[in-house]
Formats: C-alpha cells, sequence, structure tokens
C-alpha cells in the first residue's frame, strides 16, 4: 500500500534532522513518510510537491532560528496556504511569549525547547497525529 501520508521535518542542522527523522521513524514506524527540508523556502516548496503529488501533509516540526526565513514566518506562511496542517515549533532560542504569539497566530500544537526530550515529543506528535489514526486513516505499522 502506498504511503499517502507525510511529516515534514525543517531545521538548517542536519544532524538534529537526521536524529529526529530516525527516532520518529522508530517510534511511528511505515505509516508515514518522513521528508526533511533545510529552512524555511525549502520547506513551503516541498510541501507543495508533495500536494502536487498527491500526498497529504499532516505535521511539520521546524526549528526557529534558521537562515533566510525564520520558523515564525515559514510556520505562518504553511499555516495560510494549509491550514489543515498540525504544526510544532522546536527551538533553542526564542522566549515564550514569541512562542505564545505564534501560537495564537497559527495554532502550534506545542512549542519545544532544544534539546528535546523524546518522551515528550513522542507524546505531542502522538495528540497532533491522532485525528488520523482516529479515522483510521493511518496503515497500520
Amino acid at each position: 500500500m502506498a504511503i499517502t501520508k507525510a511529516i515534514l521535518l525543517v531545521d538548517d542542522e542536519a544532524i538534529l534532522l537526521l536524529s529526529l527523522k530516525q527516532s520518529l521513524r522508530l517510534r511511528f514506524g511505515p505509516a508515514y513518510r518522513y521528508e526533511t527540508s533545510a529552512n524555511g523556502a525549502e520547506g513551503l516548496e516541498r510541501v507543495k510537491e508533495l500536494v502536487t503529488d498527491g500526498i497529504q501533509v499532516v505535521l511539520v516540526i521546524s526549528d526557529w532560528l534558521m537562515p533566510g526565513m525564520k520558523g515564525d514566518e515559514f510556520l505562518t506562511r504553511l499555516h495560510d496556504l494549509y491550514p489543515s496542517i498540525k504544526l510544532i515549533m522546536l527551538t533553542g532560542h526564542a522566549d515564550e511569549s514569541e512562542m505564545a504569539g505564534l501560537s495564537r497566530e497559527v495554532g502550534l500544537e506545542a512549542f519545544i525547547r532544544k534539546p528535546w526530550n523524546a518522551a515528550q515529543l513522542f507524546g505531542i506528535v502522538e495528540r497532533a497525529l491522532a485525528p488520523c489514526e482516529a479515522n483510521g486513516e493511518r496503515a497500520q505499522a
């Protein structure tokens, strides 16, 4: 069965992208495609490509501090174009008032401080993906 849902990870630190991708794949299995982008502009383009290919992007996890387009601008633009995508912000830099404002603007599922706690991250991702699973849309891992 073809995988029709994707999780996009956006961070300019390649080692963090790899670690996050592997962790999520181990935890959530083959039910999702795990895509990566190194910055916000690339992330917007990747979502567009996936949607054009018939893949539903269900979750985006983005860093905040990246060269060029910062994560808050990326998630705001993404939300304007694709409001049904669930959004999580990873940050080692932004303060809570900035994240609270972004949360109100785009409906963040959560913002998580780097370095992240795997159990906390998995719990948040699981809650974000729950509507897909409740509708029986998640392929069996």
